[in-house]
């Protein structure tokens, strides 16, 4: 299987994170995820980014896995950088000049700021997604709207349909490089200009539409014959239950996080 994207693709280890209860990394990631919003202090980031590095390390990502399926996103860690360094905080003091583009003092700093935030977005989609199964998590979304059964929203549906998406990410990812490389020898050639691509890719897309729609008739039989009936009581094959590592673990995150924030936030 092909390793460039990762987010859905759960990694199976017996580490420190993947024993932890899914329920207490969301909880966590979600505290983090906030507090980061109200601040642009780039120290502040550096830190609960190399807080996620370890935390990864510690459950059995290797830094390789980390690099190659961080790479997709460089991209748009450098375009959040540019438009920051080109359009804000223009009314600050001019560092220098590239290409007669003024780069202001402001303009620098909130670059780093919301680059570095988009970067902890991401390492927090990695260490979730890397530790915990997706039949875990749609599991765990299943608990939290478990109340609104009462209003008659369909939530053994609804954690249905997350859990088939992220298991699918990898499958169809990997059904794209096999086909873009059936195509290449083929003769198919992806690069030139801009519209020639273009007009190539559509030798790609097809093909890969094409299997997204037999894979999802072939899945939908498969679920009909197991005898799946929608809105009907199910229970589930593993019961969650917060350990004390799991208490641990969240309340750390919050402690640390918010002492950060206190000491650093900008």
């Amino acid at each position: 299987m092909i390793n460039r994207i990762i987010i859905g693709q759960y990694q199976p280890s017996d580490s420190f994170g993947h024993r932890l209860d899914p329920r207490a990394k969301i909880l966590a990631a979600l505290f983090v995820m906030v507090v980061a919003m109200f601040t642009t202090s780039t120290l502040f980031y550096l830190m609960i980014i190399a807080g996620i590095i370890l935390l990864l390390l510690f459950s059995d990502i290797s830094a390789g896995t980390i690099f190659r399926n961080g790479k997709p996103f460089i991209f748009l860690v450098l375009i959040t950088a540019l438009y920051h360094l080109l359009f804000s905080a223009r009314d600050t003091e001019t560092v220098m000049q590239i290409f007669g583009f003024n780069l202001t003092r402001g303009g620098i700093s909130m670059a780093a700021s919301f680059s570095l935030r988009v970067l902890l977005f991401v390492g927090i989609a990695f260490f979730i997604s890397l530790t915990t199964m997706p039949a875990e998590m749609a599991e765990t979304l299943v608990g939290w709207l478990k109340p609104l059964k009462k209003i008659g929203v369909p939530v053994n549906d609804i954690g249905l349909i997350v859990f088939i998406a992220m298991r699918f990410i990898p499958v169809l990812a990997e059904e794209m490089d096999t086909i873009r490389q059936a195509q290449l020898v083929r003769g198919v050639d992806f690069s030139g200009g801009l519209k020639k691509r273009g007009r190539n890719l559509l030798f790609l897309l097809i093909p890969v539409f094409q299997s997204a729609i037999r894979r999802a008739d072939e899945l939908a039989i498969a679920i009909e014959s197991r005898g799946y009936i929608s809105g009907a009581p199910r229970s589930s094959l593993k019961i969650f239950r917060f350990r004390s590592a799991d208490w641990l673990f969240m309340s750390g995150a919050v402690v640390v996080v918010t002492i950060l924030f206190l000491i650093m936030r900008g």
